[in-house]
């Protein structure tokens, strides 16, 4: 059947040049769905480079049109990548060719993975995915702060947003709150923003550690939205240069959160520093801590109004340098920390959360365990052949 498949894609070859195979292999004893095969489009000549909307990505097993998303990275105008969510069995291959589409086949999908500016709101950016929800802040609500007025926050820190359902909320939430129809802090059926900020680092926001002082930068003061789409959102956001005892810090977070993952990344363009530490804050100090420093996660479980919450850090071996916690007399300032590497300016990790009512996870003990695959899958990435 192998050479079957491998024969068909030959004569495929020989007959239309614009029809390419690709080959994801997946090395591991688990199967893998939900995670994001990105092709670069450099490795396709320019005709189709420059026609990649008109293409689609099909499983050659039974020639069924995949969903994928083309985005350019750099906002220059040309399309980079070409993305998409092939299942894959353990220990095995699948083939799918990319190829040019029927007008008629063309189904427009739903931006399940989203973000925007929020301005109804001060300047609230926000994000989701069809599982989780985030948002951090703006510099309008620093400026009021600054400006003595009710209402501001300074904060690098992430709000989770908890959702119990697939489809975007972030708008109706926005809207139904500032038209009064209800709040977004109480939960009408789709869930709600119960979690506490503050001056924390919240949901994985970072600090720089200094003898024992940890510096944070501020609010955002611009933000670029690169590519809203059923299968990937991701934005950037600039900070204002700030300070330390060692001195300036320049910092540029580009984030992305995909389709059915928990879990968003935090690519960090960083300079000024060789090290980071990224928080979850320790709210009550009720709940349990793990970490898991061979597959470079730390949780922190805990009770939360009527429900459970599990928040996480989670990063590429390469870059985890350790972990530890600190708690003080500010309430604020208590955090479990996963402690990372700056290598040639750079660093990501991942945080996300697992909220008891949106039923995704059955407890503490199936989290982490998603905790432990997804970096297992992380450091091992499928195999791309074209």
């Amino acid at each position: 059947m192998i050479h079957f498949n491998y024969l068909i894609v030959f004569l495929l070859f020989s007959c239309n040049s614009e029809i390419f195979l690709i080959k994801v292999t997946n090395d591991l004893n688990m199967n893998r769905s939900y995670e994001t095969v990105e092709i670069d489009l450099n490795l396709f000549p320019e005709k189709i480079i420059n026609n990649i909307d008109k293409y689609g990505i099909f499983d050659l097993k039974n020639n069924s049109l995949l969903s994928s998303q083309i985005i350019d990275n750099n906002l220059d105008g040309k399309y980079d990548v070409i993305i998409f969510q092939p299942q894959i069995d353990s220990n095995s291959s699948g083939n799918f060719l990319i190829k040019k589409i029927n007008k008629s086949n063309i189904k427009k999908n739903k931006n399940i993975c989203y973000s925007n500016l929020m301005p109804k709101r001060m300047d609230d950016f926000a994000w989701e995915n069809d599982r989780i929800a985030f948002r951090t802040y703006g510099p309008e609500a620093q400026r009021l702060v600054e400006n003595n007025k009710k209402g501001g926050i300074i904060s690098s820190g992430i709000d989770c947003w908890l959702k119990k359902v697939e489809y975007p909320i972030i708008e109706k939430w926005y809207a139904q709150h500032f038209e009064k129809i209800s709040s977004y802090h109480e939960d009408t059926g789709e869930g709600l923003d119960n979690y506490h900020v503050g001056g924390s680092r919240g949901a994985g926001g970072f600090s720089i550690l200094i003898d024992k002082e940890y510096y944070n930068s501020r609010n955002f003061i611009k933000s670029r939205i690169i590519s809203n789409g059923p299968l990937r959102t991701i934005f950037e956001l600039e900070y204002q240069d700030w300070n330390t005892s060692k001195g300036y810090i320049e910092e540029k977070k580009i984030i992305s959160l995909d389709k059915g993952s928990n879990l968003c990344k935090i690519a960090v363009q960083i300079r000024g520093t060789k090290t980071i530490t990224s928080g979850i804050f320790l709210n009550e100090f009720d709940g349990k801590i793990t970490e898991n420093l061979e597959n470079s996660w730390v949780s922190y479980w805990q009770p939360h109004d009527d429900s459970e919450l599990g928040n996480a850090l989670l990063s590429k071996n390469k870059y985890v340098i350790g972990s530890h916690k600190f708690v003080g007399e500010d309430f604020d300032k208590n955090h479990l920390y996963l402690d990372l590497k700056v290598i040639d300016n750079y660093v990501e990790y991942y945080t996300g959360f697992a909220w008891l009512k949106s039923k995704q996870f059955d407890d503490k003990e199936s989290w982490n365990n998603y905790l432990d695959n997804f970096s297992l899958k992380l450091n091992n990435p499928l195999k791309i052949e074209i």
